[in-house]
């Protein structure tokens, strides 16, 4: 993904909302997702590049109510476990494939 990161962490703003980006992004006020928005760079930047490819993925053109959904959600693809809360909890490289299995399963499904 080449875009740079004022761009990234603005398109997950815009499909799933600061405050989800910034539990994702693994802070506690939606304030810091507004400084990445203009130009300080977020600590775990390629958990956020990532977030954007898998809400990419699943969601709606111009509709982030099932990225929203899916971030939050309970996911049996992945023991039940919520992926945002994996993404902000876990290292990337753990749980990197199961999130992309999970999110190609549900982009396979018409919408």
């Amino acid at each position: 993904m080449s875009l740079d990161m004022q761009q990234v962490v603005q398109e997950l703003v815009d499909l799933l909302g600061a405050t989800t980006v910034a539990v994702l992004g693994d802070v506690t006020e939606t304030r810091a997702v507004q400084q990445w928005m203009h130009g300080r760079d977020p600590q775990r930047a390629h958990v956020l590049r990532f977030a954007l490819q898998l809400a990419q993925m699943i969601s709606v053109p111009g509709d982030g109510k099932l990225a929203r959904a899916w971030f939050f959600g309970s996911n049996p693809h992945l023991d039940d476990a919520v992926p945002a809360f994996l993404l902000r909890d876990r290292p990337l490289h753990e749980v990197q494939a199961p999130l992309l299995a999970a999110a190609r399963s549900i982009a396979a499904h018409p919408r």
